[in-house]
């Protein structure tokens, strides 16, 4: 779980990461992490502060 707070907090930051971040993550977290990034292009608009917010549902 750390390593992909890692890279949620990188993908924030830099608003992309690297093949060695996702190689760094277990099947779980990496299932995980591309559940976050769908929900953030749906409802956070491209904008890398809103990765890993909280969203509302429609």
């Amino acid at each position: 779980m750390k390593a992909l707070k890692e890279a949620l907090e990188k993908l924030r930051q830099t608003g992309s990461i690297g093949l060695e971040d996702f190689r760094n993550l277990k099947m779980k977290d990496i299932e995980q992490l591309t559940e976050e990034i769908k929900q953030w292009c749906l409802y956070g608009n491209g904008k890398p502060e809103r990765l890993g917010k909280k969203h509302k549902e429609h």
